[in-house]
């Protein structure tokens, strides 16, 4: 037997963003890259399947053109001396590693792309399966933080209108329409909206999002101090982006900066610390959140803005948490955590203007 239950401890909760498996994923040119390397710098090894990293000062970087290259960095992540050097392994981007095994496993079966023989009984594509899966597991089977990196990209989602709560629709841009189930042959409500996700096909994002801790989305919003464009990172999924944290109360939108994740990491299981990290204490921290009570005060806050003619700060406030458009008073009881988080940004700002109730 390798482990004996009475030793057991009880687990401790890492406090540092670095331990954790990521998924970082955004437009081009937000800044994916550079944020995972201010999170690490030179502790992590960048397996770069782009020449693009010239104007990043220090990185570390190993070129990977063809999975055969994938194949030899794994190798040489086993030796001591290299652990010794790196925490983690950033896959730069993942779509053109994904790219790379198609092309390793099409020239296996003879083919130019994977699907073309059917003699073969699906053997290419099991293939391409199992090496992908065992090709990314095997970073953090080496005992290295795996990160990946990619790009978004919109796509059209239906949802059937049943499942899907009225606070869900808050801050989303949707259509409702009509089709028909397969299953049942009858036409049934659904919601139609644009989503961001990674540009990258599910049988290569599934596994991953099994594995990673956090899925980060990187975009721009407006800046409720200059109404101007400002680069950020979503940790809550939406209709609108995929996105989600391991972390329980973790803010739903901060500046995009190393800085501010780890702060929010910070906050986050500092929370849970001082509950002592039990799903009872979780609940009761909760309902401390009465969402009558913060109404209250975002509409106090409103008059007060009002009367002193600068209502158009909370606009922006309400635009940055919840969506272009969507107002702070719209919001639903199931989205109490992000009146609060507006509640903060509506009080921080007030007292820079000089605001009171």
């Amino acid at each position: 037997m390798s482990f004996n239950i009475l030793d057991i401890q009880p687990n401790k909760v890492p406090t540092n963003p670095d331990e954790y498996s990521t998924f970082v994923y955004g437009p081009p040119k937000i800044g994916k890259t550079t944020l995972v390397h201010e999170m690490f710098g030179n502790r992590v090894l960048f397996a770069a399947t782009e020449d693009r990293h010239k104007a990043l000062p220090g990185a570390m970087i190993a070129r990977i053109t063809n999975w055969n290259d994938w194949l030899n960095l794994l190798n040489q992540l086993r030796n001591p001396k290299v652990k010794e050097l790196y925490d983690a392994v950033a896959i730069d981007t993942a779509e053109n590693l994904s790219n790379m095994l198609e092309k390793f496993v099409a020239a296996k079966w003879k083919e130019k792309t994977i699907g073309e023989r059917d003699d073969i009984w699906g053997k290419d594509w099991r293939d391409l399966k199992n090496m992908w899966k065992d090709g990314i597991n095997k970073v953090s089977e080496l005992g290295y933080v795996p990160v990946f990196i990619g790009h978004a990209t919109q796509k059209t989602v239906q949802i059937p209108a049943s499942g899907v709560l009225e606070s869900d629709l808050v801050g989303a841009t949707v259509e409702l329409k009509q089709k028909k189930d397969k299953e049942t042959d009858s036409k049934i409500d659904v919601y139609e909206f644009q989503k961001y996700t990674p540009d990258l096909d599910d049988r290569y994002m599934g596994p991953i999002n099994k594995m990673v801790d956090n899925i980060l989305f990187l975009n721009t919003t407006v800046d409720i101090s200059t109404g101007q464009e400002k680069r950020v990172i979503y940790l809550r999924d939406t209709l609108q982006w995929q996105a989600g944290s391991t972390f329980e109360g973790i803010d739903p939108v901060i500046d995009l900066s190393a800085q501010s994740y780890r702060e929010a990491v910070e906050r986050s299981i500092g929370l849970i610390s001082e509950d002592n990290k039990t799903d009872e204490t979780r609940e009761k921290v909760t309902k401390e959140i009465d969402f009558k009570e913060l109404m209250s005060k975002v509409k106090a806050w409103g008059g007060a803005f009002h009367k002193e003619g600068k209502l158009e700060l909370l606009n922006t406030i309400s635009s940055e948490v919840f969506g272009l458009g969507n107002k702070i008073t719209d919001a639903k009881e199931a989205q109490k955590e992000l009146v609060a988080h507006a509640l903060s940004l509506i009080e921080e700002k007030a007292n820079e203007e000089n605001i009171k109730l």
